[in-house]
């Protein structure tokens, strides 16, 4: 007759070193204040420097976030993945626009695009 197998005892939660509810709202701070800045980028982009400073920001707060594994949120919602491409779309709208401008009034590397 075989015997069967004793049941595994369920895995105890194991917490982090130092785990408190203040490090870990300054965590999840970063990852808010990413995806916060990506969306202000975004709003702002045509404003030149400001608008790409508040997305660089966003960018690099999100990718510190990413990398640390933090997320934020009731359910544990990625908002720093989603600062990351918030971010990423103000960098893009802020130089796109730049260079348009730069291009179309300026004349700057064409020469002569809107001359008569």
């Amino acid at each position: 007759m075989v015997e069967p197998a004793p049941s595994a005892a369920p895995p105890t939660p194991v917490t982090p070193p130092n785990w408190t509810p203040i490090t870990a709202t300054t965590k999840r701070g970063f990852a808010t204040a990413s995806l916060a800045l990506g969306v202000w980028g975004i709003l702002v982009f045509w404003w030149y420097p400001l608008g790409l400073f508040l997305a660089a920001t966003g960018l690099l707060l999100g990718l510190i976030s990413v990398a640390l594994g933090i997320r934020a949120g009731k359910q544990g919602e990625h908002l720093a993945a989603w600062g990351v491409v918030f971010s990423s779309v103000g960098i893009g709208l802020a130089l796109g626009v730049y260079r348009f401008v730069q291009y179309a009034f300026e004349g700057s590397m064409t020469g002569t695009l809107f001359d008569q």
